[in-house]
């Protein structure tokens, strides 16, 4: 199941009792942990019923103790490890994840690799949870995704602008998405994203190719590093 369909799902009230969110990009992670933490429960009912941790700090007998406590005047709660591959002890939530409880939502964001197949969480959390893999973006793809995402927003981008911005910046989803919100800002009205915005609002030269750049380097005008 997709980032998009696992949301979509959760907009119409079907839930599952564990997500595992893992892999190497990071962004579709944080789309669904962001709408698990600010849009399943409303202000009121979050206020009782969501429960956020950070796997560095988080102890896995107060995760598991969380995640079975009962709801308070509200139909289910949700209880969020994030950055749970810095997590000690994280095979012991396989307690949990073989008997969870109905009124709780569980969703594991674990960033950068996957679980092993091999090991006994996995093949519990493949009986018990929706898993869900990021993959990154294949690189012949990311110019694709770049238009389709800038659509998506309501604004255009020409071919140029968007080799600019993938060379410049490379296969990095949430970098690419906070320089076109960046861009946004200082459009002004206009729905048009052009090389010279890409320019004046990011800093990407598009003057500026590889040879000058060695040129530079090689007389030590280069003001890098």
């Amino acid at each position: 199941m997709s980032a998009e369909k696992i949301i979509s799902e959760w907009k119409n009230q079907r839930f599952k009792k564990i997500y595992w969110l893992e892999g190497e990009e990071d962004y579709y992670i944080d789309l669904v942990m962001d709408h698990a933490e600010h849009r399943i429960l409303n202000e009121a009912e979050a206020g009782f019923n969501l429960t956020v941790f950070y796997g560095k700090d988080a102890d896995w007998t107060a995760v598991i103790n969380a995640c079975t406590r009962y709801p308070m005047f509200a139909e289910r709660q949700v209880v969020l490890l994030k950055e749970a591959q810095q997590m000690k002890d994280i095979e012991k939530l396989e307690s949990y994840i073989e008997n969870p409880l109905s009124s709780t939502i569980f969703v594991v964001g674990h960033k950068g690799k996957t679980l092993d197949k091999r090991g006994k969480l996995y093949k519990q959390l493949k009986k018990s949870a929706e898993i869900f893999t990021s993959e990154k973006i294949k690189d012949y793809k990311l110019q694709e995704w770049i238009s389709e995402y800038v659509r998506s927003q309501g604004y255009k981008i020409n071919a140029k602008a968007i080799s600019l911005l993938e060379e410049h910046i490379g296969n990095d989803l949430n970098r690419i998405i906070n320089e076109i919100e960046k861009l946004a800002l200082n459009l002004k009205g206009r729905k048009d994203i052009t090389e010279d915005d890409i320019e004046n609002y990011i800093g990407i030269s598009k003057e500026y190719n590889v040879f000058e750049l060695q040129a530079a380097i090689a007389k030590k005008t280069w003001p890098g590093p």
